[in-house]
């Protein structure tokens, strides 16, 4: 292991104040990787570093950043932890990770060259679960790798899988910039990169992650993966034409079943593959150890309580609603105008209230939620609308009682409203002039003369109603 290079921290240099670097334990092509020591806790943790060069490329600062995001979300035995990010004097950015004692697991195949189907199964399943994890955030992968399984001691002397480096990772809920990091590159290891990542990698699920897993687990099983190339286009139409070769025609000692399981992983079409990562460690667990079969409860348990927060709405959708309701009956109270709240029109995973139940069924929910401000949201709308028709009717008054005034032949058809008259012949109907109403007030006071419905041909005066003529 070389000395990290000019602009890279020295041995024994502390960073931010608290971590006091020892040793280098690792070096890749974008950073450094050091044993360090948490100078207040006392505490062993490992220090990632960008490499002066990587620090240059946006894209590479970027991937860093995500493998920091990705990580911190999940909570998981069976994922490394990051504990703490940061930048050093220089810019460079870092992250503090949980130290790992151990190997990869391509360390381990390179010293073994094939390893037992037990111990195969156990360090698949145990992988599954930190996948388990990583999906219910809604996060891919996408560089499923023996290298990124890391082999660890824990204090008692038992092993535990880690997954790590999450730097590609792609989140199934993503931003616009993810899509502009991604977009145009291939990313991922070749050799066990799904056939949908490499048409697309932003255009994927946790089923690629399921490819990439049975990819390490043919590897393992056999020593050798099963879409292999002399180079990188090779690799490529491999994994996109042929069809890998049964793990029992390459080992008789691998059982048939476990062949199956291995090769239902590696379908190209992702809807032939397992279902999710919990299925696949329901299928494995037989030929494991004991110790698989709690690691795969917990999994599933992973998983369905991941669905059951999707199934059920969400506060934000809630609030939503809430917020729409408020905003228009505060609109009634300030500006005087009605309008009608802007449901947004999205679909409550509950199955309580669709868009085709109508706004009643969604009102009557959010009723039941908070009644309080149903109530308020109600009052207001009731005043609001009283005031409206108070306002209607105060305005529409005056006219109409310059024109009962004015025109005896209007009290008349006020009165044929009231009692209906006698039938007449349709033809007569059909005949009478329409109503015209009064004209509105002049700007001086003055009124124009109203014109009625009815008028005698020989005057053109308003003929009196005979029930008038015998009141008097």
């Amino acid at each position: 292991m070389r000395v990290p290079g000019s602009g890279m921290p020295r041995i024994g240099e502390v960073i931010a104040a608290k971590y006091r670097l020892d040793r280098v334990a690792g070096e890749g092509g974008m950073g450094v990787v050091y044993a360090a020591e948490h100078l207040v806790l006392k505490q062993r943790v490992a220090v990632k570093v960008l490499l002066p060069d990587a620090v240059a490329s946006e894209a590479v600062v970027e991937r860093f950043a995500r493998e920091a995001r990705a990580a911190a979300k999940i909570d998981s035995e069976h994922v490394a932890r990051v504990l703490d990010a940061g930048s050093i004097a220089n810019g460079a950015p870092f992250l503090v990770m949980e130290y790992l004692e151990g190997c990869d697991l391509e360390e381990l195949l390179h010293l073994q060259k094939t390893l037992p189907v037990a111990d195969v199964v156990d360090y698949v399943v145990q992988a599954l679960e930190g996948l388990a994890h990583a999906h219910a955030a809604n996060i891919v992968h996408r560089d499923l790798k023996p290298a990124n399984l890391f082999l660890a001691c824990r204090p008692d002397g038992s092993n535990a899988i880690k997954v790590l480096d999450f730097g590609i990772s792609k989140t199934t809920r993503g931003r616009p910039e993810d899509k502009r990091l991604t977009g145009h590159h291939v990313l991922g290891s070749p050799v066990y990169m799904s056939p949908e990542q490499l048409r697309n990698a932003t255009d994927i699920d946790a089923r690629a992650d399921i490819w990439s897993i049975g990819i390490v687990a043919y590897e393992l099983l056999c020593g050798a993966p099963p879409f292999d190339g002399d180079g990188v286009g090779e690799i490529f139409a491999a994994i996109l034409e042929k069809e890998p070769v049964p793990l029992t025609t390459l080992d008789a000692s691998i059982p048939p079943a476990l062949s199956d399981i291995v090769a239902r992983c590696l379908r190209r079409d992702p809807n032939e593959r397992w279902g999710d990562v919990g299925e696949l460690a329901r299928a494995l667990a037989p030929f494991g150890s004991d110790a698989s079969a709690p690691i795969v409860d917990r999994t599933e348990q992973v998983l369905a309580r991941a669905k059951q927060m999707r199934v059920a709405s969400t506060p934000l959708e809630t609030r939503r609603v809430v917020d729409a309701i408020d905003a228009a009956a505060t609109r009634a109270f300030t500006t005087g105008t009605r309008s009608e709240p802007a449901l947004p029109l999205f679909r409550p995973r509950d199955g309580a209230a669709t868009v085709e139940d109508g706004v009643s069924t969604r009102l009557a929910g959010f009723a039941r939620r908070s009644p309080r401000r149903a109530a308020v949201a109600a009052i207001g709308l009731l005043l609001f609308l009283g005031a409206c028709l108070f306002g209607a009717v105060h305005a529409t008054r005056p006219s109409a009682a310059a024109e009962i005034a004015a025109s005896p032949r209007a009290t008349a058809d006020v009165a044929d409203e009231i009692a209906p008259p006698p039938a007449e012949a349709p033809e007569a109907r059909e005949a009478e002039p329409p109503v015209v109403m009064d004209l509105p007030s002049t700007p001086t006071g003055s009124k124009a003369p109203p014109r009625a419905r009815g008028t005698t041909k020989t005057s053109g005066k308003p003929q009196r109603p005979k029930f008038l003529n015998s009141r008097e």
